[in-house]
């Protein structure tokens, strides 16, 4: 054991990097943590990482134990250039994500309304179904092609871009700025590179303030009209803290709706192509479909962690953790738990899906879950039908996102 400066550090904490040795496969360190020491003072994270499904359950269904205010802060400081290029967007304001009771209520409600009312994703599904066509017939010809490119991840972003509203000759703007907003801090970036992603995020964020104005005097009937409904209401011109937190909101949610479902849909078709008896039997029995997506969230969830801040002292597997606490929850950890899945590292498409934390629990289950889903199925059904022969190139690798808060292939070679 090495004495750090405010906790006792085990060697197998010590060795925890989740950007860095940690990041391509991290399941065999996280087997060993749940088996050794399932709760652990990470100094790489500055936190207490919990890696058990049962506590990373009490977690998340004790908002009140385990604030939210911290759940997407930096992994390491930003540098200093990059905070004051952050400045030029406005104050700082919370999101539904990064916020506690009453505050986080009347933040979620907007998305919630918007997409979870009956019928809603059902509607948004034949146009999905358009696009997706669209794009494999794009480069269904070539025999070949990198489908995180051209597929998972142009789905979920044109869906996006048409629900929120945007016009589509702003999407290369909305597409950069909100990809490097979960860049920042999630990352081990140079200072120039840090400093790039903040003014792309700088920039999607003045484009979204000129959204706001408009939608606020004449609204379309898109999501960015019914934020700005809901969270403005009245008729007095907005405050610069009001255009702030609308700005914030709005920008933070529209990244998350389409960067982790293609990352969903990435690791899909990565998982299947790398298990040629479960694509072919995807093929054979479409029905499969939906406990395939359920399979892959389970597996290899887009969201691996996420942080809470202890509000008291606490007590998870006989480690007590202070008030005050960061506390890094390992979804990715807790879904793979032998006592919440049996067999849990044997990726099956026809194990019957159960509960597991792709998209968190208790009050801040992602509001985005309905039209993930059906994203991923709808593009699982889609390849299955025109691409059955879907397999990996020999020799080419999958480099996967380096990354805290999101995991996915950042490039998928695949022929047919």
């Amino acid at each position: 054991m090495a004495e750090g400066s405010r906790h006792v550090i085990s060697e197998l904490a010590a060795g925890y990097d989740p950007l860095g040795v940690h990041a391509e496969d991290p399941y065999p360190f996280y087997a060993e943590a749940r088996r050794r020491e399932p709760v652990f003072w990470s100094p790489r994270a500055d936190a207490w990482v919990v890696t058990r499904s049962g506590d990373v359950e009490t977690v998340l269904k004790d908002p009140a134990g385990f604030s939210s205010v911290n759940s997407l802060r930096p992994i390491r400081p930003l540098f200093p250039a990059t905070v004051a290029v952050l400045a030029e967007g406005g104050p700082p304001a919370p999101d539904h994500v990064t916020s506690d009771g009453a505050v986080h209520r009347r933040l979620r409600q907007p998305y919630a309304r918007h997409l979870t009312a009956p019928g809603r994703i059902k509607a948004m599904e034949p146009e999905i179904r358009r696009r997706a066509d669209a794009l494999v017939a794009a480069f269904a010809a070539g025999g070949s092609a990198d489908l995180v490119a051209r597929f998972a991840k142009p789905l979920p972003l044109q869906t996006a871009v048409a629900l929120f509203g945007f016009d589509p000759a702003d999407t290369a703007t909305v597409r950069e700025g909100s990809e490097a907003a979960f860049r920042l801090g999630s990352v081990d970036l140079g200072e120039a590179e840090e400093v790039a992603a903040a003014r792309s995020l700088l920039a999607f964020k003045r484009l979204v303030l000129g959204y706001v104005r408009q939608r606020r005097a004449t609204p379309t009937g898109d999501l960015i009209s019914d934020v700005v409904a809901a969270l403005a209401d009245g008729d007095g011109p907005l405050t610069g803290d009001r255009e702030a937190a609308l700005v914030t909101t709005l920008t933070s949610t529209f990244g998350a709706g389409h960067i982790t479902t293609a990352d969903l849909i990435g690791t899909a078709l990565k998982l299947l192509a790398g298990h040629p008896e479960q694509w072919e039997l995807l093929v054979r029995h479409p029905g499969l479909i939906p406990a395939a997506v359920e399979e892959v969230l389970r597996f290899e969830a887009p969201i691996p962690t996420m942080f809470r801040r202890t509000t008291r002292a606490v007590v998870l597997s006989g480690v007590e953790i202070p008030a005050g606490a960061d506390v890094l929850v390992v979804f990715a950890s807790a879904n793979r738990d032998e006592e919440r899945a049996a067999d849990a590292d044997r990726f099956d498409i026809t194990r019957r899906p159960g509960r597991h934390f792709a998209f968190g629990a208790g009050v801040h289950t992602c509001v985005g879950a309905a039209p993930a889903r059906a994203q991923a199925r709808i593009a699982l059904q889609v390849l299955a039908e025109r691409l059955p022969g879907l397999r990996p190139v020999p020799g080419r690798e999958v480099p996967v996102r380096r990354s805290i808060t999101i995991r996915g292939p950042l490039a998928l070679e695949l022929a047919w």
